[in-house]
């Protein structure tokens, strides 16, 4: 092996080890930096919600019990499903959601990235399961940094964590009933509730 060879080999080993050591310190370092997402506000403007129970066997999947999932309703009788998962150690939690419905027998169809408001790009869904379909959008956060794409926040949290910048990572995902066919309707639903809660993100899901 010559000296460049050798050079190059250390650099990668050194990097590795770098992630190795940022990624897996003691979670016992974030205990004291604990944010409760069931803080986030349960009225946003004229929506109000509704909690949605999970059983102990959702939170051990999951890996975490930091996370919600509300029902919020307009005067309309309107509802927009609202799933916030969160954690400032455990990259896990986030993963994406086609992995959860295909489990369950969910069909999942017409996928594709849309932008929703200008700071969030979301990935669109259609799940049908059984005589229901829903729209459902879903983003990435990793510290200030949004993004449609799972594998784009993972690298985020871990390269911040390489050079000692402490970043959390969230999934959020909302969701909504398609009407009479109608999923532009549905889309403009989501589009509204999203601009609604993008300004409360960074407050309650650092």
């Amino acid at each position: 092996m010559n000296n460049k060879t050798f050079i190059i080999v250390m650099v990668v080993l050194a990097f590795a080890a770098g992630v190795s050591l940022r990624l897996y310190q003691s979670p016992r370092e974030d205990a004291a930096l604990k944010v409760k997402v069931a803080d986030f506000p349960k009225e946003i403007g004229e929506w109000k919600a509704t909690d949605i129970p999970l059983s102990e066997r959702d939170y051990e999947i999951l890996e975490t019990r930091n996370l919600i999932l509300r029902d919020y309703k307009n005067p309309k009788g309107q509802s927009v499903y609202l799933y916030l998962i969160y954690s400032e150690d455990n990259r896990k939690v986030s993963h994406p959601p086609e992995v959860c419905f295909i489990g369950t027998g969910a069909t999942v169809t017409d996928e594709k990235k849309v932008k929703v408001i200008n700071s969030i790009v979301a990935k669109s869904l259609v799940v049908e399961n059984k005589n229901e379909r829903q729209l459902m959008l879903y983003w990435y956060k990793a510290g200030n940094f949004f993004t449609d794409k799972y594998l784009k926040q993972q690298w985020k949290v871990a390269m911040d964590r390489t050079f000692g910048k402490r970043t959390s990572g969230a999934l959020i995902r909302i969701s909504t009933a398609i009407n009479n066919n109608d999923q532009a309707a549905a889309f403009d639903l989501l589009k509204h509730f999203s601009g609604l809660i993008e300004p409360l993100l960074p407050k309650y899901v650092p």
